[in-house]
């Protein structure tokens, strides 16, 4: 891992278990263990240091999302099932990136790092229906998932991990065996 990628690791965590606003920039330095010259080196405003946790965080996800099963519901549903694991164990304080947003809704550059982070996550979905049903139109049934992924998240903070893993599978096998995925 370089500094850049180093530090982006250091500030995400910074975000998630702090938030956005309540830390000034020089916590951010002192968390990601750098001078203040490397972190403005690598990320010159604080904008570009959310921008750089996000797309860590992007990463991250996207790394703990792949494999799994390779057919069958299973196949389809384990973003779901590996969100669960997540919230269990990395995070579980809502989305970083809505967070992100919510906290700077007037940033171009925030909101176009979440709304693609949200579009890959909403085509994992459509991906996986189409390997396990090709030829059928699954269009709805992805989008269907991906709410349901993004409730499990923010009904989590709420509700409990396991309450709010447990009702999003739940809905999500209902919605598979109505479209004949099994």
């Amino acid at each position: 891992m370089n500094t850049k990628q180093r530090i982006a690791s250091d500030l995400e965590r910074s975000f998630a278990s702090l938030g956005f606003a309540e830390q000034g920039v020089e916590a951010l330095r002192g968390q990601a263990d750098v001078s203040l010259r490397t972190l403005y080196k690598h990320f010159p405003s604080r904008e570009a240091m959310i921008i750089g946790a996000l797309q860590h965080r992007d990463a991250a996800y996207a790394e703990w999302l792949a494999g799994g099963p390779a057919d069958g519901a299973a196949h389809v549903l384990h973003p779901l099932v590996r969100l669960g694991d997540w919230l269990g164990e990395v995070a579980n304080t809502g989305c970083l990136f809505l967070n992100a947003w919510a906290e700077y809704p007037d940033s171009v550059a925030i909101a176009a790092v979440v709304k693609d982070h949200k579009a890959r996550l909403a085509d994992e979905f459509r991906l996986r229906l189409a390997h396990v049903a090709p030829g059928q139109d699954t269009g709805h049934l992805a989008e269907t998932l991906f709410l349901l992924h993004e409730g499990m998240t923010q009904a989590a903070r709420l509700q409990g991990r396991e309450i709010a893993y447990e009702a999003a599978m739940h809905a999500a096998r209902a919605a598979l065996a109505a479209a004949n995925i099994r």
